[in-house]
């Protein structure tokens, strides 16, 4: 049976359960994806050499149920994933069984509109209509790239280049389309001249391929190369300040964000609401905003994840909130009307300059091994892959290793924002949901950072 057939017939059968009173409701997400896959080797260690070049298809179907609760104030609900191969009637047997086993308070699901959403450029139309084009255009910008990163030997490298339509449908009448893109690089290279004994392996990733800067990811990888076996240490500081960039800082107010929704406080874990204050002081005040509208960005949608149309809104503005997201389920649980406020991190610019920097100590963290954030403490540490110890006087020293942790509530006290730009456009992965950030470049933290690492003057 093919993919049309069989969901106009598992509609058909849920529609049927509805009516005779076995299902309260029910939605269905049904994606068909593509991805265009070239795998590179490079013999020489200076070029590109495409070994296996592939197109990769799917399909998949996401059905949501919910069956009559215990009473009348729950309702039974399963998730699963609803199979061509298999008979409908059993699967969707087995999602009442478990539904049966799964009571949660009742609430209404989300209708349609009486105004639908305006449309939302979701996919990057280059990546969906002329992948190949744009694959051969990121191989030129890499090979240019890699032709300027002196002493680097490349081993590999992947490019992917993704696109998925997806419809829902809803028993409440939903029915809408997103469309999604993506593409993904990944490069891994040594010293040139030096045994195969230890290796630099990045990835990059973005929505729309304008956003993948293919030069200056090169040049992060070079960087790491040239410190391999060659980099100090940072100094122990129970006070340290440190400069963190827009991938890290974007995920700090993502965690942020995350006390700023209602379902925190009926789940009764830390949370954030309207009079509360967040960081302050001296500085450059937080102005935090969400935005579902920004063309080809991670979080930009016409309608939130809950069904409702997505609305964008201020949450913190000079530090204080002002808002937070009230979802269709949790707003409900709450007695509180349902705002649809969703979409990508929107922050204001600040003061600070390279100028500004001059005559200032600090630790440069250009990229953190692994940054963990604890969204309900508002607590992070990592160690440093790679940063620099900027001197008040201007010296540089490479460093590496280390551990670094601060309190994000300390660290927007006093904070120092950068007056340029940037995005970052993550679409969701295995490990870690879709980011969409549109703010500063950098950030300096001068409060509630700390960091473990040499005695100074240890390596003199």
């Amino acid at each position: 049976m093919d993919q049309k057939s069989f969901l106009s017939e598992a509609t058909a059968q849920l529609t049927a359960l509805v009516e005779s009173g076995t299902l309260r409701g029910w939605s269905l997400n049904a994606t068909a994806s593509r991805s265009h896959q070239r795998l590179f080797a490079s013999p020489e260690g200076t070029a590109l050499a495409c070994h296996q070049s592939r197109r990769v298809e799917g399909e998949d179907c996401k059905l949501s149920v919910y069956s009559p609760g215990e009473d009348a104030n729950h309702v039974g609900t399963a998730f699963i994933d609803l199979m061509p191969f298999r008979p409908i009637a059993e699967q969707l047997e087995e999602a009442l069984e478990l539904s049966r086993g799964s009571q949660n308070q009742a609430w209404t699901l989300a209708g349609p509109p009486a105004i639908p959403p305006a449309p939302v450029e979701t996919c990057d139309p280059q990546l969906r209509d002329n992948p190949e084009a744009v694959m051969e255009d990121i191989e030129n910008q890499f090979t240019q790239a890699f032709a300027r990163a002196n002493g680097c030997r490349l081993n590999s490298a992947e490019l992917f280049v993704n696109y998925s339509i997806s419809a829902l449908t809803s028993s409440e009448g939903l029915a809408y389309e997103v469309e999604q893109s993506d593409v993904y690089l990944e490069a891994a290279m040594e010293k040139a001249g030096n045994e195969n004994d230890k290796e630099v392996h990045e990835h990059d990733t973005s929505v729309a391929a304008a956003d993948l800067d293919i030069a200056d990811f090169v040049e992060r990888c070079a960087l790491q190369v040239a410190v391999l076996g060659d980099s100090e240490e940072p100094e122990t500081s129970g006070s340290a300040s440190i400069l963190i960039g827009k991938d890290a800082l974007s995920q700090m107010l993502e965690a942020v964000v995350m006390q700023l929704n209602c379902s925190n406080e009926y789940l009764k874990l830390p949370f954030l609401q309207p009079g509360d204050r967040f960081g302050g002081g001296e500085g450059d005040a937080l102005q935090l905003q969400l935005d579902p509208t920004i063309p080809c960005m991670a979080l930009s949608a016409a309608y939130a994840i809950d069904g409702m149309p997505a609305r964008a809104g201020a949450l913190i503005e000079n530090n204080k909130v002002v808002d937070r997201i009230v979802g269709n389920r949790f707003g409900q649980y709450l007695g509180l009307e349902p705002n649809g406020l969703s979409g990508n991190l929107v922050v204001e610019a600040g003061t600070l300059t390279p100028d500004a920097l001059q005559g200032t100590e600090y630790v440069e963290v250009i990229k953190f091994s692994s940054l963990l954030i604890d969204s309900q403490k508002l607590t992070w540490s990592s160690e440093i892959k790679l940063g620099r110890h900027i001197a008040a006087d201007g010296s540089v020293t490479l460093i590496k290793g280390g551990v670094v942790s601060g309190n994000l509530k300390e660290n927007f006290t006093g904070c120092r924002l950068s007056s340029t730009l940037g995005n970052v456009s993550s679409p969701p992965s295995s490990y870690s949901p879709a980011l969409g950030y549109r703010g500063p470049d950098a950030m300096l933290i001068t409060r509630g950072v700390s960091m473990a690492g040499q005695t100074k003057g240890e390596n003199a």
